[in-house]
This record gives structure tokens, sequence and C-alpha cells, in this order.
């Protein structure tokens, strides 16, 4: 799996957000022009990459084009955040937690969760 861009990804989260795993493309051009003002092009142009790096697969049906998701959201959210964790704090989690902003609202949910996690280790 590859890392994909903001444009592609934020395609990839309205997907995501759908109760079906397939989606017509109208929908999601519609979507994207709602939320983002992206032109019908560009949204086909980014559907076409995201397909090209096998997070999509497309299939015709009639007039439409439907996209089925073939990487779910968790699956690319444990790649990215390995991949963030691995890259900038060097697999070190005392270093990500260093660099969390002191100011950064943590509740005790949280805190209780992350020693949970800890202790399960």
């Amino acid at each position: 799996m590859k890392k994909i861009p903001r444009t592609e990804l934020q395609v990839m989260k309205y997907i995501w957000a759908q109760k079906e795993s397939i989606v017509a493309s109208v929908d999601i051009t519609k979507f994207m022009n709602e939320t983002y003002n992206w032109t019908k092009g560009a949204t086909s142009k980014t559907l076409m990459r995201l397909v090209e790096k096998e997070f999509l697969k497309s299939e015709k049906e009639g007039r439409n084009t439907l996209y089925h998701q073939l990487i779910n959201s968790e699956e690319y959210l444990k790649f990215e955040t390995q991949d963030f964790f691995s890259f900038m704090h060097g697999n070190s989690l005392s270093s990500m937690i260093s660099a969390l902003d002191v100011s950064t609202d943590i509740s005790e949910e949280d805190i209780k969760a992350l020693e949970a996690l800890i202790e399960s280790r």
C-alpha cells in the first residue's frame, strides 16, 4: 500500500463514510463539488488515480460508473499511523507522547486507555 495525497484521501473518506461499499461516481462528484467546489473533471481524475493505486475498483453499469473500495478505512489508518510513527518518531512512543502539546486536552479516559494498552503489551 502507498500513502495517498490529501486530495485522494478526501475522496476516500467520503467513500468510507457511505453505508455501502459500492458508490456511484455521480454521488462522489456531487459531494466533492458541494463540499470542496471540485469540478467533475477533477473528481474523475482523482478517482482514476485511486483505481490505478488499487484503492478502488471501477465498474460500468449502463451510463454510471460504480466504485468498489478495495482498502477500508481501518487498513489505511493503520498504515498511515505506522508510517508516521516510524518516520517522524523513529518508532519511539516516548518521542510521540512528548511531542503532544501540553495544552491539548487529553481526557482521563484517554489516559486510562493508554495505560491499559501499555499494561496489556
